[in-house]
C-alpha cells in the first residue's frame, strides 16, 4: 500500500483535485481531501509531493513506434540542420559508426528550416553516403530523399510509380509508399527488435503508459507486427506498459488471421498524402497552385467497402486523412458502414483531420466519430505557419480546430505522430494551449491534459480502468514537477515527468532482448 499527499489531479469528468491518493495491489483505493483511519494508523509511508503534482500517466494516441525507434535507437536524425551542409555533417559523422549496415533509414529533412529552402538531393546524399544504401525520411512522414545505391537496389515496381524522381533522387506519393516498404525490408531484425525495447524505455521517460501504435510498413511477412505483438506482450508483463496495436492494412483477412481487434493507421490505410508534399486530397485548389488538389491513394468505393468489411467483422478503423476532402471521404466511408452494420460504440477514428469542413464536424459528431489530433504540428519548425500560408491561403486558421471539436462533443485524443514529432505529451499539451494558426482554438489546460491521458485510454476502449484518477481504476500515474493547472500556458514546456508508475510501481527500465523476447513467447496474452 502506498499514500501519495500533496495536489492529485484526477481528470475525472468532474475535474477533482484531491489531496490524499491510496494504492493498494495496482489499484487505486481511495481518493480524498483528508485521510481516512484506517490508512492514517496503518504502518505505511506518505509520499509527500510537495510542489509537485500527481496525475494520470500520459498515453500517444497515434504513433508509428517501431519506425520511430529504429530511428531513435538504431540511426539517426537531421531535424536539427540549419542548412544541407549540416545535413551532410551530420549524415558522414553518424555513418562514421555505421560503415557495417546493410542499408541507413534516417529522418527529418525538410526544406523548411535550411537556408536553401529545398531538399537535400542525391548527389548531395552520395557526397557523404556513397557506399551503403539511405534513404533520408522527409519531416512529414510522405516524402523521402535516397542515394544512388538505394536507388540501384528499388525494384523497377517503385521506378515507375508516381512521385519517383531519379535525378533528384526523391520520392512522393505512390512511389515513397512502395519505396519506404522496399527500404524496411533492408532492415535487419535484430536491429529492430533492440529499437523495440529500448524506445518503451524512452516513452516511460516521457510518463508515457499507454500507445496506440501503428505498425506494418514493408518488413517480409509483417515481421514488425510479429515483433510489436510479442514484445509489447513481455513489456507489459515486466513492467504494465500498454500497447494497443493497430495494423496497417486495407486486408482485412490479415487482421482477423492475427485475432487483432483494431485495423488502420496510415500508409496503406493512408486516404491522401500531406501538406509537406502538397498532396493532401483538398476540396479547393491549393492557393500556389491553382492545378493542385492533392491526391488520393484508394478509389472511393474501395474505401466504403473497406470500411464496411472492417465494421462488420467488429474491428475498430482508423483512417489518415489530412486534407478536407480526404476527412470528408472518411467520414462517408464510416457512415456507409455505420448503415450497412449498425454499431453504437465503434470508436472508429480519423488521425490527422487538419482541415474538417463544417459539415462534415457535424456528421463526425453525430456518427460518434473520434478524432486523434497531433498538436506538436502546430508549433513545429520544420512545416512553419508562413509555408502554410504559402499553399492553404486564409484556409490555414481553420487548421486543427481543437476548441470546435471539443464544443461539437467529439472525443478528441492526442498523439505525436512519431517519427514525424518527437513523442512527448507536454509538447502536444503546449500546442493544444498555444494554437499558432487561431488563439480561440486554444484549449484550456485540463482540456489539453484529458487528451493526453482519458481521451488516449477512450479511444481503445480503456477508460474504465485507465485515463483518469479513479477508485478502483488502475494506478498508471506520473508525477510532475509543478502544478500545470496554475501555469500560463506559454508556460508549459517547463513542466518535467520525475516519475512513472505504472499499476503502481514505479517503471523499471532493461531487460535482455532474449529476456523480453522468452517473455512474449511464454507469458498470458495481453490486450494489443
Amino acid at each position: 500500500m502506498q499514500i501519495y499527499h500533496g495536489k492529485i489531479i484526477s481528470l475525472d469528468k468532474a475535474n477533482n483535485v484531491y489531496a490524499y491518493l491510496v494504492e493498494d495491489q495496482g489499484r487505486i483505493v481511495y481518493l480524498g481531501g483528508s485521510l481516512p483511519t484506517e490508512y492514517s494508523n496503518a504502518d505505511n509511508s506518505i509520499v509527500e509531493l510537495g510542489n509537485r503534482v500527481l496525475l494520470p500517466s500520459f498515453g500517444d494516441g497515434h504513433l508509428h513506434f517501431s519506425s520511430w525507434a529504429l530511428i531513435a535507437v538504431a540511426y539517426f536524425d537531421v531535424r536539427k540542420a540549419k542548412d544541407i551542409s549540416e545535413i551532410q555533417q551530420i549524415i558522414q559523422k553518424e555513418m562514421a559508426e555505421r560503415k557495417k549496415k546493410k542499408a541507413v533509414v534516417a529522418f527529418g529533412v525538410s526544406k523548411h528550416c535550411v537556408k536553401e529552402k529545398r531538399l537535400i538531393c542525391r548527389s548531395e546524399l552520395d557526397e557523404v553516403c556513397s557506399d551503403v544504401p539511405m534513404i533520408l525520411v522527409c519531416y512529414d512522414g510522405h516524402s523521402a530523399v535516397f542515394n544512388t545505391k538505394m536507388m540501384e537496389k528499388f525494384p523497377d515496381n517503385v521506378k515507375s510509380m508516381r512521385g519517383f524522381e531519379a535525378d533528384k533522387g526523391h520520392l512522393f506519393n505512390e512511389a515513397y509508399l512502395e519505396g519506404m516498404d522496399f527500404a524496411s525490408s533492408l532492415v535487419p531484425p535484430l536491429d529492430l527488435v533492440n529499437s523495440i525495447i529500448k524506445g518503451f524505455d524512452l516513452l516511460a521517460e516521457k510518463g508515457v503508459g499507454l500507445i496506440h501504435a501503428t505498425e506494418g510498413i514493408g518488413f517480409p511477412k509483417d515481421l514488425d507486427i510479429t515483433l510489436m505483438s510479442l514484445i509489447s506482450r513481455a513489456v507489459t508483463k515486466k513492467s504494465l506498459f500498454q500497447t494497443r496495436l493497430f495494423f496497417q492494412t486495407m486486408e482485412v483477412e490479415k487482421v482477423l488471421k492475427r485475432k487483432l481487434p483494431r485495423i488502420g493507421g496510415c500508409f496503406a490505410t493512408a486516404l491522401d498524402g500531406c501538406f509537406g508534399a502538397c498532396d493532401a486530397a483538398l476540396h479547393e485548389p491549393y492557393s500556389n497552385d491553382p492545378e493542385n488538389k492533392g491526391i488520393f491513394f484508394q478509389e472511393e468505393e474501395e474505401v466504403i467497402e473497406f470500411a464496411k468489411k472492417a465494421n462488420r467483422e467488429g474491428l475498430q478503423i482508423e483512417m489518415h486523412a489530412i486534407g478536407d476532402a480526404a476527412v470528408s471521404r472518411a467520414v462517408k466511408a464510416i457512415e456507409a458502414a455505420l448503415l450497412d452494420y449498425p454499431r453504437k460504440d465503434h470508436r472508429h477514428t480519423i488521425i490527422h483531420a487538419c482541415i474538417i469542413p463544417e459539415e462534415d464536424m457535424k456528421k463526425i459528431a453525430d456518427l460518434g466519430i473520434g478524432i486523434t489530433l497531433q498538436p506538436s504540428f502546430l508549433i513545429s519548425p520544420l512545416e512553419p505557419m508562413s509555408y502554410l500560408e504559402e499553399i492553404l491561403g486564409a484556409r490555414v486558421k481553420t487548421g486543427s480546430p481543437i476548441k470546435s471539436l471539443l464544443n461539437a462533443g467529439i472525443h478528441v485524443s492526442g498523439g505525436s505522430d512519431a517519427p514525424v514529432t518527437y513523442p512527448d505529451p507536454i509538447e502536444g499539451i503546449y500546442g493544444a494551449c498555444n494554437h499558432p494558426y487561431d488563439p480561440d482554438q486554444s484549449v484550456s489546460i485540463v482540456d489539453a491534459l484529458k487528451m493526453y491521458t482519458y481521451e488516449v485510454a477512450w479511444t481503445s476502449f480503456d477508460e474504465k480502468d485507465r485515463g483518469s484518477l479513479e477508485k478502483g481504476k488502475i494506478a498508471d500515474m506520473v508525477i510532475l514537477n509543478q502544478d500545470p493547472l496554475s501555469m500560463n500556458p506559454k508556460d508549459l514546456r517547463s513542466l518535467k515527468v520525475e516519475k512513472l508508475f505504472l499499476g503502481g510501481k514505479e517503471y523499471q527500465s532493461g531487460m535482455g532482448v532474449m529476456g523480453m523476447l522468452w517473455n512474449g513467447l511464454t507469458g498470458r496474452k495481453e490486450k494489443i
